[in-house]
């Protein structure tokens, strides 16, 4: 082949790549969000030129969807996109708002998830958002594992000594006090359990100290005022 024919080819290649159509549009990774969000949001609606678009475009249109964590978007000349989604963990179910919160920080509303803890009262923002950030830190099995969770400070009367303080409903039976300073004391909440052999009551996580609080269900049960040593 002489230089000629080689220019040739290769315009006639590069024309005929400029041609070729969107046929397919592969969505690999996700659970909660749609495909059709995704083909909305990336703008190939309409099924574009394969070689019309900009990758990197899209990704950005794509990860401003809530529950997109990440995404990679590669095509190939049988003129398919394919989109790889690692998508944004759900925390928690905010029954004021009624949405659902993403370890992204985002909230979005999502009717397939189950298996989340439920907000069941209003948190001052301050404490909101970190509370949002701490919950990020907890493994899944953990967070499987809270029903509910109240905003309830800590109060002596009028005074308040914790306003961080949370209750947490488990499904387990057992009721759960922390705060948004020990909250990652959840993480060992599995290998506190079996150390309670089956019995149910109150645990407190929210103090300083390495020493497991722990009171029976059926033992006076703990008010606003005290709470085990």
């Amino acid at each position: 082949m002489n230089l000629l024919s080689l220019v040739v080819f290769l315009v006639a290649l590069y024309y005929g790549t400029r041609q070729i159509s969107i046929e397919r549009i592969e969505i690999k990774g996700t659970t909660f969000t749609s495909d059709n969000e995704i083909i909305v949001a990336s703008g190939l609606k309409s099924y574009p030129k394969l070689f019309d678009i900009q990758l990197s475009e899209i990704k950005q249109k794509v990860l401003e969807i809530p529950t997109v964590e990440d995404v990679k978007v590669k095509r190939n000349l049988l003129g398919s996109i394919i989109f790889e989604v690692l998508e944004a963990r759900p925390i928690f179910y905010n029954r004021n708002t009624g949405k659902v919160i993403l370890s992204n920080g985002k909230e979005a509303s999502i009717s397939n998830v189950t298996g989340i803890p439920m907000l069941i009262n209003y948190v001052p923002d301050v404490y909101y958002q970190r509370l949002i950030h701490e919950f990020q830190k907890l493994d899944n099995d953990v967070l499987n594992l809270i029903s509910e969770i109240e905003y309830r400070p800590w109060k002596n009367g009028d005074v308040v000594i914790d306003e961080t303080r949370f209750f947490l409903r488990m499904s387990d039976g057992n009721q759960v006090y922390v705060n948004l300073i020990h909250m990652d004391k959840l993480n060992n909440y599995m290998q506190i359990y079996a150390t309670l052999e089956n019995k149910k009551g109150f645990l407190y996580l929210d103090s300083s100290s390495d020493k497991i609080s722990f009171s029976l269900t059926d033992e006076k049960q703990p008010n606003s005022v005290a709470k085990s040593s």
